[in-house]
């Protein structure tokens, strides 16, 4: 979960608005240019938990958490959306994530995962070569070449995503 999308200030006067009664879901959405089930979702949380309902948090969720969020969800058969509102997370996606991680792995699949980053060393523009040569076939690859070759690809596309981001942030600078 990255940064929101709308500040807090904005999310208040959303909700304010609606609770006001100057205008209902629908209304409420289009005088602030949003979604109707952007505003039920701030609307709901912010009743069942105050302001903390629509401040996000940023931090990760434990896997204790996610496997409780989870039980809930079967056991009482709440929708995605209802089970954010009452556990106060702010998209209803990220309990879809870990419902579908729940369901392919099991308690595993809700563990955190390790990111692996591997630092490119030649930042001038060249990239390093691959630690494999492509003569071989991936049937003839040892494990240890398949996981040097797994790093470095893994690098080369964090490297991609950082010139792209750095591109589109200089874009937006200008």
């Amino acid at each position: 979960m990255g940064k929101p999308n709308y500040t807090l200030e904005f999310r208040i006067a959303v909700v304010k608005y609606y609770l006001s009664g100057l205008g209902g879901m629908t209304r409420t959405a289009a005088h602030f240019g949003l979604h109707k089930s952007t505003v039920s979702h701030w609307v709901a949380s912010w009743q069942l938990h105050g302001i903390d309902g629509i401040t996000w948090k940023v931090a990760g969720y434990s896997p204790e958490f996610k496997l409780n969020v989870v039980k809930t969800l079967q056991k009482e058969h709440l929708s995605f959306r209802e089970a954010a509102v009452r556990f106060n997370i702010s998209d209803n996606k990220v309990i879809k994530r870990c419902f579908d991680a729940y369901e392919a792995a099991g308690k595993s699949g809700l563990q955190k995962r390790k990111r692996h980053h591997v630092k490119i060393k030649n930042i001038s523009g060249q990239a390093t070569q691959p630690p494999v040569s492509a003569a071989k076939s991936a049937e003839e690859l040892t494990h240890d070449e398949l996981l040097a070759e797994l790093r470095y690809l893994r690098a080369e596309v964090d490297y991609l995503k950082k010139l792209k981001a750095r591109a589109q942030q200089k874009k937006k600078q200008k």
